[in-house]
């Protein structure tokens, strides 16, 4: 079935899915939806289990000009869908690494939002180390820009898009640094997976939260990086740079940052790396009290405080990294 449109009155929330998806499933147990305009409704594009390799499909591949959805009470087994079949994608020369990396973010987020919510934090450690591989020989291997992913991640306000989206920018950065040993690049991608942790002790009401914080909600806040770094600190997994990614990363080269005012020199290389992919990504997001700066304010925001806040050369680095196309 191809057609029938939903009335205002039927049509509940959406979340948007990758179009490469077309690419690699040869169904899904969920019905999909396209959406011409975002002043348009959606509009059922494939009922649950209908063939998806018809030529229409590799069109709208191509073409990009319409956008896949599925329903959000869907998207658990949507989820489910692409996890099976992630192997073969992640195999697929057909897709571009920054593809393959989208449909990691998709597939793997559901899950690994749920662990991060337990209270043993074994399964998101064990997932991140996964993922953290996967996106390293993704991003080693393949041709993508920092530029390129910045098109192809999502934006919107969720912890894991964000780690994902800060792992895969700081195996960029780092291979625009020279770095190339495949070992270290997986290990920063890793920490970058982890650098969040800390979050998971911090109340939702004041993550979300629209005002602005009080003094006290901004202490807890800044408590994330130490009690991160302290639940992880006894894996014998994870090496002192990883540990000093999720430590250091809110800390500033003049020392005026947290949680303990280090400087410059007191600072690992790799969370100097974090700290402003990790800003980066915050300006481009979508947050419950803003909204995103374009890719071009948030690099000028970086630039502005390069040699305070952050290492001056890596800031550069990744300045014209994103002019690279």
């Amino acid at each position: 079935m191809l057609a029938g449109t939903l009335t205002p009155t039927q049509a509940s929330e959406f979340v948007r899915v990758p179009t490469c998806i077309l690419k690699t499933l040869d169904k899904t147990q969920v019905d999909l939806f396209l959406q011409h305009s975002v002043s348009e409704p959606h509009v059922l594009y494939r009922e649950a289990n209908y063939p998806l390799a018809q030529d229409r499909a590799l069109e709208l591949v191509q073409t990009c000009e319409e956008t896949l959805f599925v329903r959000a009470k869907d998207y658990a087994q949507f989820s489910q869908d692409l996890v099976d079949s992630l192997e073969a994608a992640l195999e697929d020369e057909m897709l571009s690494s920054g593809q393959r990396f989208e449909l990691v973010q998709y597939a793997v987020s559901l899950e690994v939002e749920q662990s991060l919510r337990k209270v043993n934090c074994d399964s998101y450690v064990s997932s991140s180390q996964t993922i953290g591989r996967q996106i390293a020989s993704l991003l080693d291997a393949g041709d993508t820009l920092p530029a390129d992913l910045y098109g192809i991640v999502r934006h919107d306000f969720h912890t894991f898009v964000h780690v994902t989206n800060v792992a895969g920018y700081a195996t960029l950065l780092a291979k625009e640094l020279s770095i190339s040993d495949s070992t270290e690049l997986e290990k920063i991608a890793i920490g970058g997976l982890l650098h969040d942790m800390g979050k998971r002790h911090i109340p939702s009401s004041i993550l979300t939260k629209t005002d602005p914080l009080t003094p006290g909600e901004w202490a807890i806040i800044k408590q994330h990086p130490q009690r991160g770094y302290e639940e992880l600190c006894h894996r014998s997994s994870l090496e002192h740079g990883q540990l000093m990614m999720v430590y250091q990363h809110h800390e500033h080269i003049d020392g005026m940052g947290y949680p303990v005012g280090a400087i410059g020199e007191e600072l690992h290389p790799w969370a100097k790396m974090l700290a402003v992919v990790d800003v980066f990504d915050a300006l481009t997001g979508q947050r419950p009290y803003r909204n995103p700066m374009t890719r071009g304010q948030a690099t000028e925001f970086l630039l502005s405080r390069a040699g305070t806040q952050f290492d001056k050369e890596i800031v550069q680095c990744w300045a014209s990294a994103m002019q690279k196309n």
